[in-house]
Order: C-alpha cells, then structure tokens, then sequence
C-alpha cells in the first residue's frame, strides 16, 4: 500500500488554530501560591488562559504514523487499489487527533497487534492516550491545592478555638456542617469549643 499516494486522495481542509492566542499577561508568580492574593491573582491568570487543546495532526503527520505502522504490521489485504480506497478512510478518521494521540496509537499498535489495525481499533488506540496536564489545568490544581490547604488549617485553628476570622462563606457552612462551628439566630458563628467550653472528664462516683 503506498501510503505517501494518500496526500493527493484526500481533501484536508486548511489546519485551523490549535486554540485561541495565549494570554499576553505574564505569569503572577513562578511557583505555588503563598498567600491568599498570589492565589486570587495566579487563579485569575489560569482562568484567563485558552482551554488547554492539542494541535490536531495535519494531513502529513497522520500518513507519518500510518507509515510507521505500515512498516512493521503486515497488512491482510493483498489488493492495493481497495488498500488504497481504505486508507482514505484512515485518515479521514484519524484527522482529529493530536500528533501525540497517533504516535501512541502506532506504537501501541506494533506491540500488541499482529496485523496492520483495522480503522476501529485505530480510534480505540488513539482514545486511549492521555495527554500531559497542560498549563492552565496544572495551575488551577495549584490554587485549588493551596485552597483546600488554608481551610484545613482553618479548620484546626478553630477546634483549638482561635477566632473564626474573615473567610469564605463556603467554609463557614462547611464547618457548621461539620459541627465545628454553631450558628447563632443573629446569623453570627461561634466555635462550638467556646460556646460549649471544654470538654470536662467524667467524674468517677466513690460510693462511700
């Protein structure tokens, strides 16, 4: 099958933008969030980044990947017009997918297959890859770790029975929800340790 004869078989449409132009604004900080602003002001950053998207593979690339698989898979089918009218549906398929996705389709293919894959197992090998975390899904983990880090500390705090301090009204609900703080009718919260006081041990009874 002469797979470098599919380039001029099937019509590729223009290779549209990866993804919207990346944000101009530099990056507020180099490393993890240390206070509550550099984690407001790295979370607005993230948010404003384009949705992390792989460059879907050109016209070349996939016949690349075919090629690759074509070197090293036998193919079942002798008929090299039919081989040629099915290749058209290879890369027809396989257009939506990254560059990456189709190099560990190939791969994945030569290891565990014993002949040339037909199109379905393509697109079940090539679904099965799994990108890197890209940059805006890796920085929102960032905030969010450092988020879920601060409550927990948070939390501490008040069952040691520090003062409450000014928080998210999320956290004041979980908390209630926890049974670590009670809600007074004024809608005000108290830690249950100071509204309660300590908890006193148990008092042995001595029969006399």
């Amino acid at each position: 099958m002469a797979m470098r004869q599919i380039g001029s078989v099937v019509p590729f449409p223009a290779q549209a933008a990866a993804s919207a132009a990346p944000s101009t604004k530099p990056r507020p900080i180099s490393g993890r969030p240390t206070t509550d602003g550099e984690c407001r002001e790295l979370k607005a950053w993230a948010e404003s980044l384009p949705p992390d998207r792989e460059r879907p593979a050109t016209k070349d690339e996939i016949i690349r990947h075919l090629d690759f698989m074509e070197a090293t898979l036998p193919s079942q089918n002798a008929d090299i017009e039919k081989g040629k009218a099915k290749l058209v549906v290879y890369v027809t398929l396989l257009r939506g997918f990254s560059d990456d996705a189709l190099g560990y389709m190939a791969v994945e293919a030569c290891k565990t297959l014993k002949w040339f894959p037909v199109p379905a197992q393509c697109l079940d090998l090539a679904r099965a890859y799994r990108a890197p975390v890209g940059e805006k899904e890796a920085t929102l983990r960032l905030c969010h770790d450092f988020a879920q880090n601060s409550f927990e500390r948070w939390m501490d705090n008040i069952v040691e029975g520090q003062p409450i301090g000014d928080v998210p009204e999320q956290w004041l609900r979980i908390a209630v929800e926890r049974g670590t703080l009670r809600r007074l009718t004024n809608g005000s919260f108290v830690s249950r340790v100071l509204y309660h006081g300590p908890v006193k041990p148990l008092m042995t009874l001595v029969s006399a």
